[in-house]
């Protein structure tokens, strides 16, 4: 399967119009979608246009009967038991420290396509997926004062598959 890049989309742009660069449209689609990113950010949904829906942040409901791991900070116990020569949990022998570190907030945030009101076809087999790494929009959903949970749209169980 072949992923398209903004290379492509320019070749399609330059196809019709040739009055820009690809350097400067690449430059205008990034702050483009910079800006939008930082507006999801805030509380603000973007509707993509032609037919496709919108797509903002919203915030889920942790499910306490199934707990979910924080990694990071499960990894960070665990250098510092091992660090400190600790043994740690054996679930065969059931002796040692367990490290394993469970999210307690109520809700996390995650990006959400509202795919029911898009007119595509075979739009299941599209996803959105935010960028992730250092510089990543997934890693911003961490940054989210809990504080403005009021400003996301609260997703419903029913809707998280």
């Amino acid at each position: 399967m072949r992923t398209y890049g903004i290379g492509d989309v320019y070749k399609d742009f330059a196809e019709e119009d040739k009055s820009i660069s690809k350097d400067t449209f690449v430059l205008i689609c990034k702050e483009f979608n910079m800006l939008i990113m930082e507006s999801m950010l805030k509380g603000k949904e973007f509707n993509m246009g032609h037919n496709m829906s919108s797509i903002s942040v919203v915030r889920v409901p942790r499910d306490p009967r199934n707990p979910a791991i924080n990694w990071g900070a499960s990894n960070r116990y665990k250098k510092e038991l091992l660090a400190k020569g600790e043994e740690l949990y054996d679930k065969e022998t059931g002796k040692g420290k367990k490290w394993h570190i469970y999210f307690t907030d109520a809700f996390y945030f995650k990006f959400y396509w509202r795919k029911a009101k898009c007119k595509v076809k075979c739009k299941t087999v599209y996803r959105f997926d935010a960028t992730r790494g250092v510089k990543g929009n997934k890693g911003k959903l961490k940054q989210i004062d809990p504080l403005d949970h009021h400003l996301f749209r609260l997703m419903d169980r029913e809707r998280q598959a």
